[in-house]
């Protein structure tokens, strides 16, 4: 799973991390760039079925068929010629991204102890987080000439190597198979389950609104709008993110020991300060302090937000609750990028960004009104847990 992580992480951040180079090479501006990756990550609709294969089949061979999509994506994008052409491979990757992430965190959720559920999941977000760094290490590869942009995308086929040793040592789901229910769409999105997943949903959606553009166009402030050069920015992002993804290990533990509402709470906050104050300094000190602080509010989100919502749900919904919670959250950032198209060109990326963030304190106050489940046992009747 930590090899999982690593592959999507390095494949989802590339559009993310050259964006400043991709889109010169595409022709584009930084408008028509958030308005095509937004309509890309819209594609993340094609992940629902995945999910509900996860309940029906299992979540081992649809969480690799979503691997399959991320490389394919992730690699194609450096194929492309015209800017359709890279968001359509953007696309494909989002859909295995909504997939993969939803279905590793019920992999995970259902392999371990109840008391060790966030933090083992932070390991997984610290490898989506590892395979980000990694990408942003080939940062300065983009910068060598006009189609240098592309060489970063295509070395996500490298991928493809892995495929062999994750099916055969991802695990199965022992619950799963204990499972006697065929769940049906209609328990969450107006049954018995529906208040908790339109939450759920609701905190992810509106949290990736505000964070879909702070940290797609993180890059591009830095290098343009503060003035850095490409080197500064690798070496400044990467320490604010290895410092700050001290945040997957240090959230899943107080998810563990304090609860998930109060951890999740105080994640979006973290990110929220740190975000803001991004956008609005050019103090290269509050810049790698507000880096800090926002990769680990983001970071401690993952395993306190993600076991969270695999406890909330019985087994034979789990995959498809997780799967379309974490699809409404790339619709939030597909929306949060597509906005872009009518407030980065016309106010700029500090005012956008900092309007955003009111989204970000809605999804810490819909937090508070969920059920506190740390220490759930997953194996038990949903009613018997909350």
């Amino acid at each position: 799973m930590w090899l999982a992580g690593l592959i999507q992480g390095f494949a989802q951040s590339q559009a993310s991390t050259t964006l400043p180079f991709t889109r010169v090479g595409l022709g584009l501006s930084e408008g028509e760039m958030s308005l095509l990756l937004g309509f890309a990550r819209l594609a993340a609709f094609g992940a629902l079925p995945f999910g509900w294969f996860g309940d029906h089949i299992g979540r081992k061979k649809p969480f690799l068929w979503a691997l399959v999509l991320v490389l394919a994506g992730g690699t194609f994008a450096g194929l492309a010629l015209e800017g359709w052409q890279f968001g359509v491979a953007q696309g494909i990757l989002r859909i295995g991204v909504a997939a993969a992430g939803g279905l590793a965190i019920v992999i995970i959720s259902e392999q371990v102890p109840a008391n060790i559920r966030a933090y083992s999941i932070s390991f997984y977000g610290a490898a989506v987080s590892l395979g980000a760094g990694i990408s942003l290490m080939t940062l300065p590869l983009a910068d060598g000439g006009p189609n240098s942009w592309r060489i970063p995308h295509i070395l996500v086929g490298v991928g493809f190597l892995a495929l062999p040793l994750l099916v055969k040592n991802v695990p199965e789901s022992e619950l799963f198979t204990r499972s006697q229910h065929d769940g049906h769409w209609r328990e969450l999105i107006y049954g018995p389950h529906s208040r908790k997943f339109w939450v759920v949903g609701s905190v992810g959606f509106l949290a990736s609104v505000f964070s879909s553009v702070a940290l797609a166009f993180s890059t591009g402030r830095l290098i343009d709008g503060v003035g850095l050069s490409t080197g500064n920015t690798v070496l400044i992002s990467l320490l604010g993110g290895t410092i700050g993804g001290l945040g997957f290990f240090i959230g899943g533990h107080l998810a563990d020991a304090w609860g998930r509402k109060l951890t999740t709470v105080m994640s979006i906050t973290l990110a929220l300060i740190g975000g803001v104050t991004l956008y609005n300094t050019s103090s290269i000190a509050l810049i790698i302090v507000a880096v800090v602080l926002s990769s680990f509010g983001t970071f401690a989100f993952v395993p306190a937000a993600g076991s969270h919502r695999a406890e909330l749900f019985p087994t034979h919904l789990r995959s498809s609750a997780t799967t379309a919670a974490a699809n409404l959250t790339i619709v939030g950032s597909a929306l949060g990028l597509i906005s872009g198209v009518y407030t980065i060109d016309r106010f700029g990326l500090p005012a956008t960004v900092t309007t955003l963030g009111i989204g970000m304190v809605l999804a810490a106050t819909l937090t508070m009104t969920l059920p506190e489940t740390r220490g759930q046992d997953l194996s038990a009747p949903v009613t018997d847990r909350v």
